[in-house]
């Protein structure tokens, strides 16, 4: 899977930070349980930014997951972006996570339009004990 995921790679866009404001348990099943988190944190690469997020995240019983992204950056000159995207996760430790997908970008800016029709590559990981996670965006092959 890293061979086809290094594939996928190309320019680096950003880098991100994040620290965990809410989780709701939005359902528990049979099959796992359903989280909405919020949070918020800093962008910086090809712009600088403030984000929030919402995440909504299926955590299946096997230690994977699946998740679904809607995020706002207002970049420090006064532009903002919309991303929405989704993509797998899956636990590496009792606290912490991995994940990867794809993003897209939409934005009235002039200056980002190279955004608007792009596709993102996110890479990032998590701990669910400090409420803080990373990762990078690269721009799509």
């Amino acid at each position: 899977m890293q061979a086809q995921t290094q594939k996928m790679k190309g320019e680096l866009l950003f880098e991100f930070k994040a620290k965990n404001n809410s989780t709701t348990i939005k359902d528990i099943g049979p099959n796992g349980v359903q989280l909405e988190m919020n949070d918020h944190g800093e962008v910086s690469g090809k712009y600088h930014a403030g984000h929030i997020d919402t995440v909504s995240v299926s955590l299946k019983t096997d230690g994977t997951n699946d998740w679904q992204l809607k995020s706002i950056h207002n970049t420090k000159d006064g532009d903002m972006v919309v991303v929405w995207g989704g993509g797998k996760g899956r636990m590496a430790g009792p606290q912490t996570g991995t994940w990867e997908g794809e993003l897209h970008f939409m934005t009235q800016s002039p200056k980002l339009a190279w955004l608007n029709n792009s596709t993102g590559w996110v890479e990032g990981q998590g701990n669910m004990a400090t409420g803080e996670s990373s990762g990078k965006i690269y721009a799509k092959k």
